[in-house]
């Protein structure tokens, strides 16, 4: 935004309160897993609503964004929207999505993320933008953790192809070279930053 590369735009972090450690897995699964449903609730229905209020936002053009566990919960967010009558986001970024999560799985019944929550058997099409990312190397980090499950790039890659499938054409993904989990992060949120607000659309 300094350099005149995008427009400016307004960053808003969802964080723990300084009583919760949010490193602990008990409660990032309690808010993203356990109570996904009354998490988006909130920001659907309270947050961006009130951001409205005190901001000219444009809805039309806003951007939700969530990596790892958080990356699980974006997709489960672009795939309940349509549930909701109050629409605050075009643009979704699931990034890294930990579908394999112990703590994820359990929540999930028969799979339903791999139907992505019946969201095509309730719509004909997708308008929303979605942008499917993690890093190249990432896959070997959390190797223990997988199972018979599908690995974190296995994962992307299936979404990917379901998507495809249901004739998506607004659905993209992108690995990022040397990269494990996370360290993709900087250079995807500036080249996001470039595609989605560039600075003479903002003017």
């Amino acid at each position: 935004m300094e350099e005149g590369k995008a427009g400016d735009v307004i960053l808003i972090s969802i964080g723990y309160d300084y009583s919760i450690n949010g490193a602990d897995d008990t409660n990032r699964i309690k808010f993203f897993c356990d109570r996904c449903e009354d998490f988006l609730n909130f920001i659907t229905d309270d947050l961006m609503p009130y951001m409205g209020e005190q901001y000219n936002i444009d809805f039309g053009d806003s951007t939700f964004f969530g990596h790892s566990l958080g990356g699980t919960f974006a997709h489960y967010a672009v795939f309940n929207s349509d549930r909701y009558e109050n629409q605050p986001f075009k643009n979704y970024i699931i990034g890294s999505p930990a579908f394999w999560s112990p703590g994820f799985l359990p929540y999930t019944e028969g799979d339903e993320f791999k139907d992505e929550y019946g969201y095509f058997d309730r719509n004909d099409s997708l308008d929303k933008n979605v942008f499917i990312c993690g890093g190249a190397d990432e896959d070997p980090v959390y190797e223990e953790y997988y199972g018979e499950n599908e690995s974190t790039l296995e994962g992307i890659a299936s979404l990917m192809k379901r998507l495809e499938e249901h004739g998506v054409t607004t659905a993209e993904s992108k690995l990022y070279p040397d990269s494990e989990h996370y360290q993709f992060i900087p250079e995807m949120l500036v080249e996001m930053l470039e595609k989605y607000y560039p600075a003479e659309k903002m003017k």
